[in-house]
């Protein structure tokens, strides 16, 4: 299918600036001509006429958990049957691609790119690996024991969204099964966290050794590890291990910032709680608050200064983990207006769009979708485009309203088309 999109006013997923009526040629799945020159509308099967709106890349939520268990007393089918329903809803709120950063991805991922169900292209990381009692370690009570190498009592283990390693050769192998699983990149939990019971939430979780081991075996298969974390001690093991992404990352400070920029070290500082005042997952709601909570609740006040100070590359991800037990049905969309008062339209922007397709070039050759560029809007790029009422770059919170979704193609298709 051959597609022209005319007076384009578009943004690349690089400039802090719109390129002013452009004709964006699509040839069946890519980005094949992007000119100012006159372009006869002959021989294309649709032509878009985007006057008046603002053209895109698609976007990419680089944090979120298509499906996951939570030790909710769910059967795993159900939790698989919701994490369907959330692909869809991810391309409905104009992400074309996401993170997975830990869950059990596989069938939905082949499902979504063999054309079976609809949903966002996905870079899977697939059970995200932890220690012993660490963020991850899902038993819900202390009789649910370890019963053999690998298997376990508790249901929410059994399922596969988390893998529990101690010592560097647990965590080689632990990483080479998701790897053999179609892991694009590698999630370990190197600190503690509130969804999991017996991990005080300012330990640091890992030795060094077991983090260079996950490195190590990562890198080995030409990808990379990113990290959930919140304390600076966590965090600078993590940047001493070679770990290339950091997820909440909230204890920020001018030596931690610093070393992060010197390394390159990527930041997602998902979920952005100041517009979910009044909303909350029941599973996490109906938890008592750990030790330390408020520590980290303050320290993201001031987040955003570092990031800003040392600019270092920021990407747009949710924390997205809505379960059968009810969960935050917008928060995907409302993470824009925190991002927006924190770190600004473009900056914003950018980090759903051109710093995700910087974070994508780590996965090298386990990168699924190697054919095209993602995040982008140039030729060569995957024809992952959204047409959309308002200026982004002015205003990123008009990406909230799925109203302002006037066009969202992925590939070449058209999933909504409202022009």
């Amino acid at each position: 299918m051959k597609i022209l999109i005319k007076h384009a006013d578009y943004f690349d997923g690089r400039t802090d600036a719109l390129k002013r009526d452009a004709k964006i040629v699509v040839e069946d799945n890519l980005v094949t001509e992007i000119t100012y020159d006159a372009v006869s509308e002959e021989g294309f099967d649709r032509v878009l006429d985007a006057q008046g709106y603002t053209v895109l890349p698609g976007l990419v939520d680089n944090h979120v958990h298509t499906a996951m268990h939570l030790g909710n007393g769910a059967r795993f089918d159900e939790t698989i049957v919701h994490g369907v329903r959330n692909a869809k809803r991810f391309l409905y709120n104009g992400f074309t691609t996401v993170r997975d950063a830990g869950g059990v991805t596989y069938g939905i991922k082949k499902a979504i790119d063999d054309g079976v169900i609809e949903g966002p292209r996905m870079f899977p990381s697939n059970a995200f690996i932890t220690q012993t009692c660490g963020h991850g370690d899902f038993r819900e009570s202390r009789g649910e024991v370890r019963l053999a190498d690998g298997v376990y009592s508790s249901p929410t283990l059994r399922s596969g969204e988390s893998y529990v390693a101690d010592g560097a050769a647990e965590v080689l192998k632990g990483v080479r099964e998701q790897l053999f699983l179609g892991a694009s990149q590698i999630k370990i939990m190197a600190g503690g966290g509130a969804s999991s019971d017996y991990d005080p939430i300012l330990t640091t979780q890992f030795t060094l050794e077991e983090m260079q081991a996950a490195v190590n075996a990562a890198s080995d298969y030409g990808t990379y590890v990113m990290a959930h974390l919140y304390t600076k001690e966590s965090m600078m093991r993590a940047a001493k291990a070679g770990v290339r992404s950091f997820e909440h990352a909230t204890e920020l400070d001018d030596e931690l910032a610093k070393v992060m920029a010197d390394q390159g070290i990527f930041i997602c500082v998902c979920p952005n709680p100041s517009k979910r005042k009044n909303e909350a997952l029941p599973f996490f709601a109906n938890r008592p608050k750990k030790p330390g909570a408020e520590r980290i609740h303050e320290s993201r006040k001031h987040q955003h200064e570092f990031i800003l100070k040392y600019d270092l590359p920021l990407l747009f991800g949710t924390d997205y983990m809505e379960t059968i037990v009810g969960g935050l049905e917008d928060a995907q969309r409302k993470d824009w207006f925190s991002f927006e008062e924190r770190f600004g339209s473009y900056r914003s922007l950018r980090a759903a769009t051109g710093t995700a397709h910087e974070l994508i070039k780590l996965t090298t050759y386990q990168n699924p979708y190697p054919a095209g560029k993602i995040g982008v809007l140039e030729e060569g790029a995957f024809a992952d485009i959204l047409i959309v009422r308002g200026n982004p770059l002015e205003q990123v919170s008009v990406l909230a309203e799925t109203d302002n979704l006037k066009l969202i193609m992925k590939d070449g298709k058209l999933y909504k088309d409202e022009l």
